[in-house]
């Protein structure tokens, strides 16, 4: 397979910046390749716990991302980030919707930024990346290899098949900003429901994952979190708002995956059903979610899971 020039940048961003890291083709992917770390990143990884596969891209992955390696060093034998899936937005061949989908809105550096530094992130911390597609047969035997008991998802282009969905004992939870439960925003466009609806709040669904887009069961959601600037107006630019509704994302991540470390020591084998997140969230996280849209302008600046809760 010939390796496209936006691939081989990549793999001169992140794969060179270590000299043991290794990039390997696999054979039956159009697109995208499967990315080992250097045996020497994160010497302290426990490989205990609850073993969790992320399947994400973009801004909102990285934060679910960052927020899953700061649980594991705060609790590192209670879980085991043992891979990474992302969108490969910069092949012109990979099927992850980059006209209708978030990546829409970002230009070609944007999304080398994006991808480069969402890779680096997850083989800094000793685990394997994989950028390619997810239903073919080399796919399903590296998921088989990681073994996962649990997979999430947050802003993952490709459809999940049913081998993926019935890999993990306890269940695949996919991070959707909009309320699922009353059909808004399914898809690739909750920005576009708030501004039909001209909406003053919105909230995160998590949800089981299934076949059909964002279809599985919300078992629960996030508080409220308010999409208006201090004019009382929902900014025109979507980014605005995407990153106003990542102050609410790393708080759920923390809560969720607490709940399924919880059950994995008790082995409690199962998905979970339903989880009371307004309840858990404290008071100044929920105060803050509600608080108006200050900035006039988006932000590339990655965001960082909130260390008020790793106290």
């Amino acid at each position: 397979m010939n390796i496209p020039e936006n691939e081989e940048l990549i793999n001169y961003l992140v794969v060179l910046a270590k000299p043991g890291r290794k990039s390997e083709t696999v054979n039956d992917t159009r697109w995208g390749e499967l990315i080992l770390p250097d045996p020497s990143e994160n010497p302290d990884k426990t490989g205990d716990g609850l073993k969790v596969v992320l399947l994400g891209s973009w801004q909102f992955g990285y934060l679910v991302l960052e927020t899953l390696k700061e649980y594991e060093r705060k609790f590192p034998e209670k879980l085991n980030l043992v891979g990474f899936v992302t969108d490969h937005p910069l092949n012109p061949d990979a099927k992850i919707s980059v006209k209708k989908r978030i990546w829409n809105m970002l230009d070609m550096p944007s999304r080398v930024i994006d991808e480069a530094t969402i890779i680096e992130s997850g083989l800094s911390h000793g685990i394997p990346v994989y950028t390619g597609e997810i239903k073919i047969d080399s796919f399903h035997q590296l998921l088989h290899q990681w073994n996962p008991d649990a997979i999430l998802v947050s802003v993952f282009g490709q459809i999940i098949d049913s081998f993926t969905i019935q890999i993990p004992s306890y269940g695949i939870y996919n991070f959707h900003p909009s309320d699922l439960t009353r059909h808004h925003g399914a898809g690739p466009a909750p920005y576009e429901d708030l501004a039909v609806r001209n909406a003053a709040t919105t909230v995160w669904s998590v949800h089981h994952v299934s076949e059909e887009i964002d279809g599985g069961h919300v078992i629960g959601q996030s508080p409220q979190v308010n999409v208006l600037n201090t004019r009382g107006i929902l900014p025109s630019d979507p980014l605005i708002v995407y990153n106003k509704l990542a102050e609410a994302l790393s708080p759920l991540v923390y809560f969720l995956i607490g709940e399924l470390c919880t059950r994995f020591e008790m082995n409690k084998i199962g998905s979970i059903e339903q989880l009371d997140f307004p309840a858990l969230f404290p008071s100044d996280i929920k105060k803050k979610l509600m608080e108006p849209i200050t900035r006039d302008e988006s932000t590339d600046v990655f965001l960082f899971p909130d260390k008020s809760l790793f106290l």
